[in-house]
């Protein structure tokens, strides 16, 4: 009789335990989600559960897609605040341009040097935000994506080919890590060239001397493909920004061509990510799905 006592003890004792677990289980579930929820109500996407479990990895991928909507809805109100702005600013100017420029023809202003000048330097300033104005156009006047299948690999090689003067001239080299089989992917070879194109023109910016591709397919099939500079790290305070157009770093930057990449990586329904940026290394990934 003494042994089945102790038997109903530990039987008693382990239903205890595994309750117990499942409460702690419970409250630490909660926790999480709740958390995700503040965080997600305060416009925050840049944190991420230890992948340990496959609840920690479904809400990772749900932050995924509540940061990539929340991106793709900033882009496009920066593209409708861009054509809005540019449309008035070309139909204000047009007449301007246009009066300037008959007024110069005149014979009588011709003779006239201070109204003479005074036209001139208002036709050149016309000209000049015209200029810039067309400019600024290029981040709503992207074509739609003419996708082919090809291998990423090739697009990679090709534009590092195409630069292979100029960043020796810049003495900087570059290095690549691409799988021996295809990369196949569904792209605008000429838009991706175009992106790849522009991380490599700002690490040389930035004064880099090595450039690495690292090329990777992840467990799930999607493609990764990190783009790394020991160049000067972008600022602290920038890192959350350089994707809003017009926002620059550079004195004499646009602030375009990042956003432009962003725009791009959208339309072909993967992204850009600044991964990070500090005294030793610099990595941009894009991922392909």
């Amino acid at each position: 009789m003494d042994i089945w006592i102790w038997i109903g003890i530990v039987v008693t004792v382990a239903i205890m335990a595994i309750l117990a677990t499942l409460a702690i289980t419970r409250h630490k579930t909660i926790r999480k989600i709740n958390y995700m929820f503040d965080a997600f109500e305060d416009g925050e996407t840049n944190f991420k559960f230890r992948e340990k479990d496959s609840l920690n990895k479904s809400l990772n991928r749900l932050r995924g897609i509540f940061e990539k909507q929340k991106i793709a809805n900033e882009q496009e109100s920066w593209t409708k605040l861009t054509r809005v702005l540019t449309h008035e600013i070309m139909n204000t100017l047009a007449p301007v341009v246009s009066l300037t420029d008959s007024l110069n023809k005149n014979e009588k202003i011709k003779n006239d040097e201070i109204l003479k000048e005074s036209l001139d330097i208002i036709s050149d300033s016309s000209h000049h935000l015209i200029e810039f104005v067309n400019t600024y156009r290029q981040i709503t006047g992207i074509a739609k994506p003419v996708r082919q299948k090809i291998d990423l690999k090739k697009i990679i090689e090709k534009t590092v080919k195409i630069n292979e003067q100029f960043l020796s001239e810049k003495n900087v080299n570059v290095s690549m890590q691409l799988p021996e089989d295809d990369v196949s992917v569904y792209v605008d070879e000429i838009q991706i060239t175009q992106v790849i194109q522009n991380l490599i023109k700002n690490a040389w910016q930035a004064e880099a001397r090595n450039i690495d591709f690292h090329l990777k397919i992840l467990s799930d099939d999607s493609i990764v493909l990190w783009i790394k500079n020991d160049g000067k790290p972008v600022p602290v305070e920038a890192q959350e920004q350089i994707f809003i157009p017009f926002y620059t770093t550079k004195e004499d930057g646009t602030g375009i061509g990042l956003s432009v990449c962003r725009q791009i990586m959208r339309y072909h329904k993967g992204s850009i990510d600044l991964l990070r940026s500090n005294s030793t290394e610099t990595i941009f990934e894009l991922s392909f799905i």
